[in-house]
């Protein structure tokens, strides 16, 4: 007899039940699967096959998704309005290159992938964790002052995050008062 798998025995549950959570963790689904009609608050999707998320297959009243160590790739955008109760998700140990989140998240957690570009709703985020994205510079695409807690290791060698208004910081000034000197002492040799 074949052993079923983690999503094949949630299958095997009533359609209208209501869990917790939900394991589906290392269970090589491929496709994003059908979950609308369950009502599940934590759902862990991680180390998977996936590459896509299909907003109206999640779970009703979904508070925590983990889309960690899957194959997600490239852009990711999740639009406002699309996962309402949502309030955290992570994805890190992909490979995106940049993320947009629309909805209002307490905390992201895209630590591990190919990142230059987060863009996301300040309007409730409390905990972002952007580290080991070896891509991200300084300048960042969202206000670092809005957030509780910023995890970022591995970014912008060290340097302080600037939001996209922000002046440049105090080393920027420094360079370039040190190329202007240059250029002027270059000209005295011309």
């Amino acid at each position: 007899m074949k052993k079923l798998t983690k999503l094949e025995h949630l299958f095997l549950l009533p359609s209208d039940s209501v869990m917790n959570a939900y394991d589906l963790s290392n269970d090589s689904i491929v496709s994003f699967p059908d979950l609308s009609a369950y009502t599940i608050k934590t759902l862990n999707l991680s180390g998977n096959l996936l590459d896509t998320i299909i907003p109206h297959f999640l779970p009703k009243k979904l508070e925590i998704l983990n889309l960690s160590h899957n194959r997600y790739s490239g852009q990711l955008r999740i639009k406002e309005g699309t996962i309402c109760a949502l309030r955290e998700i992570d994805l890190s140990y992909n490979a995106l290159s940049s993320i947009y989140v629309g909805g209002p998240l307490y905390r992201i957690i895209v630590s591990h992938n190919d990142l230059s570009s987060v863009c996301l709703n300040h309007k409730n985020i409390q905990y972002l964790d952007i580290s080991y994205n070896s891509n991200m510079s300084e300048r960042v695409t969202f206000n670092p002052a809005k957030i509780d807690t910023i995890v970022r290791e591995g970014v912008a060698d060290g340097k302080r995050l600037l939001a996209p208004n922000a002046p440049p910081s105090s080393s920027s000034h420094f360079y370039i008062r040190v190329m202007s000197d240059i250029i002027k002492i270059l000209k005295l040799f011309m």
